[in-house]
């Protein structure tokens, strides 16, 4: 089936790069917060404010393995005259410690067991003869010595997160470590990727004459993956208008985002942006950036959807410039890329109408353009550090260029 190329939509005008990505962004928040598993909510954003009501530890303990004293009692001690105590207690880590360390008498205690009541410092076993019902001293130690005093990591009352904190692994452990199995966090979006094409095969597959590969469903699952989301659907299709409209409504009730890849321009067989708008709404399409002009925006069934193009080179572009983006606001996170500025090693012609998203390595201050910026070539992203943002009308050599860097 052909779709009619009207004369309205090739006079489209061209959306400026910047309004497109603000557009975009603006259309997202973050998702409302649930409470998650410590176990699953590695990288997520902390919705709450997390204050301990215990103290970590709860208990004064050992620093190390040796025997607990009173300080007092071994003030006179050396290698040379040691001084002899009864050991009349065992405390390994978890251990009861409720009685308290008689008068001239040492413990037993292994690092992270409950120095008892009565007890003051530490003496190290490599500073003992390591006896088990005498033990010979062989040092003095000061009040204090080797003692971790409670709440020496965590006091109650503390505030451990708060809103917008990231749970990176030790955020989380020290949640764990009050006592939390759980967290309130914005949770990650739910996003359904769709390729179309007649001419695509999944690899492994055969392949015939005048087909390709489809890199897409692999390249924009990973990123989505990458930027912390979930992928709980994926498909290819033919350029067949009611397939695709029938996956994009079944794809609208699961997720909070679909991502599609081919069929945003102009052909005759391009029916992602047609589908936009005769099955929901079409809030952007065409956009003054090279490459990515054909990307569209809007929504199914009032789940968003962001329609990419093909060429491989193209659908990378608009992942890094606009999907990446809209999960990090769902996740809560700040959505703009992290960025650098450096100095062009050569000219950029760039492009007179739209901004140029040039593909360079980083060295230094200085920012080298790769020598194949094409749409359709994909692998030379392995070369280049990020996209060098240059106005329409291009830069010179030596001019200051603000890179997007790239986490891939």
């Amino acid at each position: 089936m052909k779709r009619v190329i009207t004369d309205e939509e090739l006079r489209q005008t061209l959306l400026p790069y910047e309004d497109a990505v603000r557009l975009v962004t603006d259309s997202f928040a973050p998702l409302l917060a649930q409470d998650i598993a410590l176990t699953d909510a590695l990288d997520l954003v902390c919705a709450e404010d997390v204050i301990s009501d215990v103290d970590v530890p709860g208990f004064t303990s050992s620093a190390m393995d040796g025997y607990a004293v009173r300080a007092v009692h071994v003030a006179r001690a050396t290698r040379e005259a040691p001084m002899i105590l009864h050991v009349t207690r065992d405390l390994p880590a978890g251990a009861d410690s409720a009685l308290p360390l008689e008068r001239g008498s040492a413990a037993t205690i292994m690092t992270g067991g409950p120095v008892p009541d009565g007890a003051d410092a530490i003496v190290p076993w490599e500073d003992t003869d390591r006896g088990d019902e005498r033990v010979a001293i062989y040092t003095n130690v000061a009040r204090g010595a080797y003692i971790r005093p409670q709440g020496e990591d965590v006091k109650r009352g503390d505030e451990v997160a708060s809103p917008g904190d990231v749970l990176g692994p030790v955020r989380l452990g020290v949640l764990a470590s009050i006592g939390r199995t759980t967290v309130s966090a914005h949770p990650r979006p739910l996003v359904a990727v769709l390729s179309t094409g007649d001419e695509l095969t999944p690899p492994g597959d055969p392949l015939s004459f005048a087909h390709v590969y489809d890199a897409n469903t692999t390249l924009i699952g990973a990123l989505v993956r990458r930027a912390g989301a979930h992928v709980v659907d994926s498909a290819t299709t033919k350029d067949d208008p009611d397939a695709i409209a029938a996956w994009l409504h079944a794809a609208a009730t699961k997720v909070d985002l679909i991502v599609t890849s081919g069929g945003a321009s102009v052909g005759t067989r391009d029916w992602l942006r047609n589908a936009l708008q005769r099955e929901g709404e079409l809030t952007m399409w065409r956009i003054a950036v090279k490459p990515g002009k054909p990307v569209a925006f809007g929504r199914i069934a009032g789940t968003p959807v962001l329609v990419l193009p093909g060429n491989p080179g193209s659908a990378f572009a608009g992942m890094h410039c606009f999907v990446v983006p809209a999960i990090r606001r769902m996740l809560g996170r700040r959505a703009a890329h992290r960025s650098k500025k450096a100095r062009l090693k050569s000219r950029v012609a760039g492009s007179p109408t739209r901004t140029q998203l040039s593909r360079v390595q980083l060295d230094g201050k200085a920012a080298i353009p790769l020598p194949e910026q094409s749409s359709v070539v994909l692998s030379n992203l392995l070369e280049a550090d990020g996209f060098a943002i240059v106005p329409p009308g291009g830069l010179d050599k030596g001019d200051t260029v603000r890179v997007e860097l790239f986490e891939t």
